[in-house]
């Protein structure tokens, strides 16, 4: 059973005209589909009696549908399928939970945001946090996620969210028939279970797919395991990477940081309370973030992560990054992909000087660039600079190790050579970096920055970290050119991972970076026998690397 709601009459009515309906009381009738219309009562009262309805139809998934207004670049009439759904108060503050829904293939997909109660024609602020607006998705579809029902909103884009739009708005001028013929086809998936759980899996609108998957599921008696892993194949597989450039709208500062160590400038400026709810809810890539970090400023790192096969301690400095590899963890560790640059430094150097008298461990190592990439944010605050020069009057063997895919180096240049300040590149072949490394620097750019800094007698290390093992050959020139850096500290050997959790929030956000990743050891990583072959094939090549979190 379909569970279908609007807020009000005049945005899915319609419907009602196309279907025979048949009047129960609240709420309407016809086949295997309920529909109940809220007829204005807000957003809490739609939530609570959809939780009543379906409970009392035994319903198998829910659909909301209504209009909306446009805050990014949709056009009017579009019919948007929403990925993500988050909840903002009358003076445009975030709530701290967004909440990621099913979407359907073949439909644009957008960030819904819910407002509380108003209008705000501020788009270009909203247009930070998402894409089109309405007054109940966030309720319903937390109402469902409480049931742990499969939760759908669709949404017409009816206006632009300014007066004159909604002023001229005209219910009748848009044209709802795409969202009845999608409507028809979910009624008919629904009278299946299994052709319901494809669809709510995959999200494949297709029916002659669905139906060849379905004959597929009971010709080999796949079991639930079995068909779990099918779907998970078929989103990786008929996945494609995409280009997101970062582009910085806005910059968030939180309050009471040190401004003057703000280096980022931009015209759109907002001082915010807490960056947590702003970093939550944010759209991908929009804006910068300067907070003062509170609680943890290092964590320990694995054991066999070191070249010595230790534990490190990460530098907590910053977040995210302005490029957009399509592997990287990060996408699936935070909500959203926007730098966060923290600006109280002096704490940091508080805890890294209480870890080196607790922690005997030596060599000990620091980590700046497990959740960022500090080189590359380098142009937005003082801190690396900072961090080096700290280092450098420690002794030899407390390290700072700087990880990084960037070429920006020409601002260090000047700096001293410490001992135990390394500067680790990681290195992919240009294969690698135009398949998976958007916007990063070419090859031959992060050579030229390694050269550089290799002739100021710089620590160099080499990060082959993540191998792609598809392109394994290509690494060859690479391997050459590690041999002859005069200063060479390391070089480190990795595999693509992802733990349990990261790999299923990446199977939503970037399901083309999992290909060929399987389940071992606690992670999910490439087979042990094609992970001995690339070791064999490094092996053969250079005469000293170290293996980080494999064995």
């Amino acid at each position: 059973m379909i569970f279908l709601a609007s807020e009000h009459k005049g945005e899915i009515e319609p419907l009602l005209e196309q279907f025979p309906f048949e009047k129960r009381g609240d709420h309407y009738i016809y086949d295997n589909l309920i529909l109940y219309i809220n007829h204005g009562k807000g957003a809490l009262p739609l939530a609570f009696k959809s939780i009543e309805l379906s409970l009392s139809h035994n319903v198998d998934m829910a659909l909301l549908f209504g209009l909306a207004g446009s805050v990014s670049d949709f056009s009017i009439g579009d019919l948007v399928s929403v990925s993500k759904v988050k909840l903002m108060d009358t003076s445009l503050k975030p709530a701290y939970n967004p909440m990621e829904l099913i979407t359907v293939k073949g439909l644009k997909s957008a960030e819904c945001i819910t407002l509380l109660s108003g209008f705000n024609f501020d788009s270009e602020y909203i247009g930070l946090f998402g894409d089109v607006l309405d007054r109940e998705a966030y309720f319903f579809a937390k109402a469902f996620k409480s049931l742990d029902k499969p939760c759908f909103v669709f949404k017409v884009i009816s206006d632009e969210n300014d007066r004159a739009s909604i002023n001229d708005f005209k219910k009748e001028n848009v044209d709802i028939s795409k969202f009845a013929e999608l409507l028809k086809l979910i009624m008919w998936i629904d009278k299946n279970e299994l052709t319901r759980e494809i669809f709510v899996n995959t999200g494949f609108m297709n029916k002659k797919l669905i139906d060849g998957l379905k004959r597929l599921v009971h010709k080999r008696r796949y079991t639930f395991t079995q068909r779990q892993f099918l779907y998970k194949r078929l989103r990786i597989n008929g996945s494609k990477c995409e280009k997101k450039t970062f582009k910085a709208k806005a910059v968030f500062l939180e309050k009471r940081v040190k401004t003057g160590r703000a280096k980022f400038k931009t015209e759109k400026i907002y001082k915010i309370n807490d960056y947590v709810p702003v970093f939550h809810n944010l759209k991908d890539k929009t804006a910068i973030i300067y907070a003062n970090k509170k609680g943890e400023f290092l964590r320990k790192t694995p054991n066999n992560y070191t070249p010595n096969g230790g534990h490190g301690y990460s530098i907590l400095g910053q977040y995210n990054c302005i490029y957009d590899c399509s592997y990287c963890f990060l996408k699936g560790y935070f909500k959203s992909f926007n730098p966060v640059i923290f600006l109280n430094f002096e704490d940091y150097f508080k805890a890294i000087d209480e870890v080196i008298k607790r922690d005997k461990t030596r060599p000990l190592y620091f980590y700046a660039g497990t959740f960022s990439d500090p080189l590359a944010l380098s142009f937005a605050s003082d801190f690396l600079v900072g961090l080096i020069e700290y280092f450098g009057k420690l002794n030899d063997d407390v390290f700072l190790e700087i990880r990084t895919k960037s070429d920006r180096v020409e601002g260090l240049l000047d700096l001293e050579p410490y001992k135990n300040v390394i500067f680790a590149f990681s290195l992919s072949p240009e294969s690698v970096i135009k398949e998976y490394e958007f916007f990063t620097p070419s090859l031959e750019r992060r050579k030229m920055a390694i050269e550089q800094l290799d002739s100021k007698r710089f620590r160099i290390g080499v990060r082959f970290d993540p191998i792609i093992i598809d392109y394994l050959d290509d690494y060859y020139e690479l391997l050459d050119f590690a041999k002859n850096i005069k200063h060479l500290h390391s070089v480190e050997v990795g595999f693509l991972r992802f733990d349990k959790n990261d790999y299923k929030n990446m199977l939503n956000k970037e399901p083309c970076a999992l290909k060929d990743l399987e389940f071992d050891r606690g992670m999910y990583r490439y087979s042990r026998k094609k992970i001995d072959r690339a070791l064999e094939f490094f092996k053969a090549r250079f005469d000293k690397f170290y293996l980080s979190m494999e064995y």
